[in-house]
């Protein structure tokens, strides 16, 4: 099978993929309105959309045969190599769930003092509090300190018996976590961060769930830390 021909198929797995998120049955409608169209809804559609024209121009010059028969363009290995691979991380992308892990989380009756024993060995920097099932907010270390730069000598005293809860009264609201479930893909865990970003929040943490309720036992969790890794996995070279 020629260069041509891998690329054309795998253009055509990407059109079709494009028109099911488009929701297209508009045999009219071009690859680039089908990217119009599928962006709004897919954020792997949305950070792929420069390659995904540069491929729909090249797909142009390729099915404009010369006179001879043969197309105009015949695209390298390496751009062949990217829209398979582009091709194949739409049908399956990588999911929130490959970040599994347990996770640790404290019940807003814990005691601080236990708590950053438990930071200390683990280096735990954003911890999830719950009050039994209901999700309550997270726990950072820059609220630990704000809340013991603001408690009084007496308090400082009474440290020890400091519950989980009065320290989350410290965490900013610019400070918050967010929510996703284990087979939302991490295209979206990505956009999240930035998001947030925009609106000048700062996404501790993004929790894993079953299915993106607060309320479900958390099955991962994700950091700015992660976003390397994240962008690793989700670029075609490397999948």
């Amino acid at each position: 099978m020629s260069n041509s021909e891998e690329f054309m198929d795998a253009f055509s797995e990407i059109e079709k993929y494009l028109r099911r998120q488009a929701k297209s049955s508009d045999k009219y409608d071009t690859f680039y309105r089908l990217i119009d169209k599928a962006k709004t809804s897919s954020p792997a559609v949305r950070q792929y959309e420069t390659d995904l024209r540069e491929l729909g121009d090249l797909r142009n010059a390729i099915t404009h045969e010369r006179t001879d028969g043969h197309p105009i363009a015949d695209p390298y290995l390496a751009t062949v190599s990217l829209i398979k691979s582009i091709a194949r991380i739409l049908k399956n992308p990588p999911k929130a769930r490959s970040f599994h892990k347990d996770v640790f989380k404290v019940m807003i009756h814990y005691k601080l003092e236990k708590v950053l024993e438990d930071i200390k060995e683990n280096s735990y920097s954003q911890i999830p509090v719950y009050d039994g099932e209901e999700y309550r907010g997270i726990l950072t270390t820059n609220a630990i300190a704000r809340f013991i730069s603001d408690i009084s000598e007496d308090g400082i005293a009474m440290f020890g018996n400091t519950e989980v809860g009065e320290v989350l009264e410290h965490v900013e609201e610019s400070e918050v976590a967010a929510f996703v479930g284990s087979d939302d893909d991490l295209f979206k865990v990505l956009e999240k961060f930035t998001e947030h970003s925009k609106h000048r929040k700062k996404l501790e943490a993004i929790i894993i769930t079953s299915n993106a309720d607060p309320k479900k036992e958390p099955l991962g969790i994700i950091t700015a830390w992660d976003i390397p890794e994240i962008l690793e996995r989700i670029d075609p070279v490397n999948y």
